[in-house]
């Protein structure tokens, strides 16, 4: 019985000759380029480079020889040959990786949708567009990919794809336009229409690609599903997007928020809230730092507050050093040491008189010696 090629990567008894050109009949050279490309399956075949600089190498005859390779039996032949085809970027082979694209096994599919992001050719758009519902989540997402390095031609087909019925052709258009540079002008309105589409993933990338935009005409759309979103991961993206934006109009909201919002969405407000420049926030982060039960909110609180306004930052972290959790202590003395003002050594050293956990003792000397450092340069800079 013939031995099964899926289990043996070189089914011929002899390996190819990598050491010279493939000019031979025509059936002896597709031969050749099939064992080859059992050749790639082999990672860690020492022939490895020498068969894909090969391949790479190949004339027009030997180009369509691979090419109907691509319909071989074996879908490793398939899945190599749509990978080497991807290398050769020749414009004949976007026609018959197409037609592959829905090849029936998911790693051929994965690997012709890769191929034609690399290859760029505006004919495979459409193609792609219908592949971001594959049944397999990974080709969906390498189709998407591909979208997105095909670039601005593809821009108004994702547009129109954000009215499909298909959730996965929304959420993966949604991702694909934020990941377009060049796509804000055209895509921000839709893509601010879709920030209340039913599917949690498509108000997530939404919420997404437009902090990607920074566009200031989608602050309160975004406000907005920051109050009413009842997916927690679709506010974060939305304070983020916020956060990346800067308008100022969005301080007060998200400063309000901190009342009522669960504890991991305060911890995304209070990191934030710095980038504004806004000091109003201030004392909301300072009644934070003090008072939220949530450790991860009080350290976010300081180092936001450090951010803000260095000098009145001091003396509140100084007092988290004496907090019940030892993470906040750990970050306080850590942004102590960042600070570098002479007010914190005398806390600091006071420190290395307790009974401080390890980690903790360790921090305190390195920030000590990061404090010494600071002043001790600007003494000499000041002299």
């Amino acid at each position: 019985m013939d031995q099964d090629p899926k289990n043996n990567i070189t089914p011929s008894p002899q390996r190819v000759n990598v050491s010279g050109p493939l000019h031979d009949t025509p059936e002896a050279t597709e031969d050749k380029i099939i064992r080859l490309l059992y050749e790639l399956e082999d990672k860690s075949s020492s022939l490895r480079d020498d068969v894909v600089f090969l391949l790479r190498t190949l004339g027009r005859k030997e180009i369509d020889i691979l090419i109907n390779v691509l319909k071989h039996e074996d879908s490793i032949v398939r899945k190599n040959t749509a990978y080497i085809l991807g290398n050769l970027r020749d414009p004949r082979t976007v026609k018959p990786l197409i037609e592959a694209i829905t090849d029936e096994d998911e790693d051929v599919r994965g690997e012709v949708v890769r191929t034609l992001g690399a290859i760029r050719d505006e004919r495979a758009i459409d193609p792609l567009i219908k592949t971001l519902n594959d049944e397999c989540r990974e080709v969906r997402g390498w189709a998407a990919s591909a979208l997105t390095k095909i670039g601005f031609s593809a821009v108004d087909p994702l547009i129109m794809a954000l009215d499909e019925d298909n959730d996965n052709i929304r959420m993966n258009a949604t991702w694909a336009l934020g990941y377009i540079e060049a796509s804000a002008e055209k895509a921000v309105a839709p893509i601010t229409g879709v920030l209340d589409d039913e599917h949690d993933e498509v108000r997530f990338y939404s919420a997404e690609a437009l902090g990607k935009y920074k566009d200031t005409r989608t602050v309160l759309t975004l406000l907005d599903s920051l109050r009413k979103d009842p997916d927690e991961s679709v506010r974060w993206k939305v304070i983020e997007a916020l956060g990346a934006i800067r308008d100022k109009r969005a301080v007060i909201p998200l400063t309000d928020a901190l009342e009522k919002e669960d504890a991991g969405t305060r911890r995304k407000i209070v990191e934030v809230l710095s980038f504004f420049g806004d000091k109003g926030a201030i004392v909301n982060l300072l009644k934070s730092l003090k008072m939220d039960e949530d450790p991860g909110v009080r350290w976010r609180s300081a180092e936001s507050l450090m951010h803000l306004d260095e000098e009145l930052a001091i003396e509140p972290i100084i007092n988290a050093l004496q907090d019940e959790d030892a993470g906040v202590v750990r970050k306080a003395v850590q942004i102590l040491g960042r600070i570098g003002d002479q007010r914190v050594i005398q806390p600091l050293t006071e420190m290395l008189t307790e009974d401080t956990d390890t980690i903790i003792f360790k921090r305190v000397e390195e920030a000590l010696d990061n404090v010494r450092e600071r002043i001790g340069f600007t003494t000499r800079n000041n002299l």
